[in-house]
């Protein structure tokens, strides 16, 4: 689990900002052009990076920066480093990043992480200057506003040839969709969580010939082009639960979980991520959604979500002088966010119009 990151001189981030991650529910909070989903690819790159507990030593730094490059290339969809360097840092800028892992026998401290890179220097740019003693043996997960069940079948064949050319994020996800259930039987919370994906979809997905499908009772079995695009998202989410991809431990980034779902759908939703935070996951998540905040602290304030950890980050969009971040352990607590007040004051002037339009009815 990634539990600190100091980032400086790295695409929106121009200025020094340090996060600091619970292991329950992280809410990154911001508008457009904010660095919400800059934050979750780095953050899962060097998770991913880092989740390498079953290699048998520590490797030479060299092959480790070389994974590294081509970790946060591939993350971030890009060709070269230079385009992660800060827009505003002119042409001698230097990323630096600072991480701090820790999970089941790595305690704090032991998988730290440190490295910079220069705008302009690709080959011999990115530099580790702190190496961490220990990998972890966890693993990390990131679920982006795409959706994969409908592309799996091109996205495993063009990527047995060529990985290089597809988003790593979506890559990874159709090969954790390969893996067969290891046959460990799921903890409780997390076949309670399944049942509830599968209730919402009325039907279990099944992968048959190298598609999924969404099989519902006394019915014929349906194409994923035929489901609506928020519950192949959930969807998935029950897939990498079912085969053990996402288990106790995991570092689970969400991208825009209420992507394509209506309102109706998100306490449930929510609902869902409380019982994976309390099973021992913890959830990094992004969000502009006024209703899904408030959905959020409403379920953290009740009794059985009092033990689940929190914290909101919120980041400001378009040029900010200074600190571009804020975090808090509630979200009122944070600084003003312009992404939010927009939706607030849609709200208020729809309730003003109320009795002008109770008088006219």
């Amino acid at each position: 689990m990634i539990r600190k990151l100091t980032v400086e001189g790295m695409t929106v981030f121009q200025h020094q900002e340090s996060f600091h991650f619970v292991p329950g529910i992280n809410i990154i909070v911001g508008g457009n052009d904010s660095g919400k989903s800059h934050l979750m690819k780095l953050c899962y790159a060097i998770s991913k990076w880092g989740c390498g507990g079953s290699r048998r030593d520590l490797p030479e730094v060299w092959a480790e920066e070389k994974r590294l490059r081509q970790d946060l290339l591939r993350v971030f969809g890009t060709h070269d480093l230079t385009s992660l360097t800060s827009r505003q840092g002119g042409r001698d800028i230097q990323a630096k990043v600072r991480a701090s892992l820790e999970g089941e026998k790595v305690p704090a401290g032991t998988a730290d992480l440190a490295f910079n890179f220069k705008a302009h220097c690709e080959e011999e740019g990115l530099r580790i200057t702190t190496m961490p003693e220990r990998y972890l043996g966890n693993n990390a997960v990131f679920l982006s506003p795409r959706e994969v069940l409908s592309i799996y079948p091109c996205y495993m064949q063009a990527g047995k040839r060529y990985p290089e050319l597809l988003d790593s994020a979506s890559w990874e996800l159709c090969r954790a969709l390969e893996s067969e259930p290891s046959g460990t039987p799921l903890p409780q919370a997390l076949r309670y969580v399944v049942r509830q994906i599968e209730q919402l979809l009325g039907g279990k997905l099944q992968r048959r010939n190298g598609r999924f499908y969404l099989q519902r009772p006394g019915q014929e079995a349906l194409e994923l082009n035929l489901i609506a695009e928020g519950f192949k998202r959930i969807g998935t989410l029950g897939l990498l639960i079912s085969n053990g991809t996402v288990r106790p431990g995991t570092a689970l980034f969400w991208d825009e979980p209420e992507m394509n779902l209506n309102a109706g759908h998100l306490p449930l939703l929510v609902s869902l991520m409380m019982t994976l935070c309390r099973a021992g996951i913890q959830l990094l998540l992004t969000t502009h959604s006024l209703f899904l905040l408030r959905e959020l602290v409403i379920q953290l304030s009740e009794a059985q979500n009092q033990n689940v950890s929190r914290r909101f980050f919120g980041l400001q969009a378009g040029k900010v002088d200074g600190k571009r971040v804020s975090e808090a352990d509630e979200l009122d607590k944070l600084a003003h966010l312009d992404s939010l007040e927009a939706e607030q004051e849609q709200a208020d002037r729809y309730l003003s119009l109320m009795p002008q339009l109770n008088e006219e009815i």
